[in-house]
């Protein structure tokens, strides 16, 4: 049974400002590094404590529907491989050139989008993706620092192929609960960071006395910050097509790169970047305020 939508807008403003969110995701990373704890075991540590938290709540509020549930623990770990390749990418990449691999999103999505779940993506559409993806192009072609091309690009080239069916998953079962798919999502994320620097040789053991001296900061981010945008992001997309969700997601994009730009020396922004930045940023307004409104799906 089909949900019974909310104005475009407010599901398009939620994954705009949640994804903002996600591009500050690189500094609780760093400072976790920066700590003492070692590499993927950053990621794993910023997912673990909203995991518990959302355990508990699945565990006292869903009444278990064994075809909901293996629909939740699918999407979530589609989308929580997306995110750990991400992490994975961040870490052994530089800031910038990670996330604007993984925004090569509004692509992979809007072709999925078309073929799975009958998305009309009109001239607006392919435009608004030609503008943005022109603005990342951009900055990748000015930008990314002095750090070779390596592992790190690689997962995250694959993150946003991974996220874009995870969105795909997310809106072709728009009845599944939002607290499943994160639950699973912030498992899979975690546990495949680790997987990813295991095979590709760069994970040492966990250094425990730096991972317990982190996790104050690593449980108050995921628990205040990326606990609720995730949610957020979740539940929109139910009511959006990939394609229209990806575009929106760039507003992460702009976040990272602004960020990256200020706070760190090697990644800071120049003239044609600042351009790149406002193409992002046309690209997303105008999917917000000129796209007509998805239809949910089933109708």
């Amino acid at each position: 049974m089909a949900l019974n939508p909310p104005s475009t807008g407010l599901a398009s403003a939620l994954v705009l400002v949640s994804s903002g969110v996600w591009g500050l995701f690189w500094l609780p990373l760093r400072h976790l590094e920066d700590s003492g704890v070692d590499g993927v075991w950053s990621a794993f540590l910023l997912n673990m404590p909203v995991a518990l938290v959302l355990a508990v709540v699945v565990a006292l509020r869903w009444d278990v529907n064994r075809a909901e549930f293996r629909h939740a623990a699918a999407i979530g770990s589609v989308v929580g491989l997306g995110m750990g390749l991400y992490a994975a990418g961040l870490i052994y990449s530089t800031v910038l050139r990670a996330t604007f691999l993984f925004y090569l999103v509004p692509v992979w999505a809007t072709l999925i989008g078309i073929v799975w779940l009958d998305e009309k993506a009109g001239l607006l559409r392919w435009a608004a993706i030609a503008v943005g993806l022109g603005g990342l192009l951009l900055i990748i072609g000015q930008g990314g620092g002095q750090v070779p091309m390596g592992i790190g690009d690689v997962f995250a080239f694959f993150s946003g192929i991974f996220w874009a069916i995870g969105a795909a998953m997310i809106k072709r079962f728009d009845t599944v609960r939002v607290e499943g798919m994160a639950l699973f999502q912030f498992l899979a994320a975690g546990f495949s960071a680790l997987l990813l620097g295991a095979v590709a040789g760069v994970i040492g053991p966990p250094d425990l006395s730096a991972m317990i001296a982190g996790l104050p900061v690593a449980a108050a981010t995921s628990i205040l910050a990326l606990g609720p945008s995730v949610i957020a992001i979740f539940w929109a997309q139910k009511f959006l097509f990939p394609g229209r969700a990806g575009l929106l997601m760039m507003s992460e994009v702009l976040v990272a790169a602004l960020s990256a730009s200020i706070l760190l020396p090697g990644e800071r922004m120049q003239g044609l970047e600042w351009v790149g930045a406002g193409l992002i940023v046309v690209a997303c307004l105008a999917e917000v305020l000129l796209a007509p409104s998805d239809k949910p799906h089933g109708n």
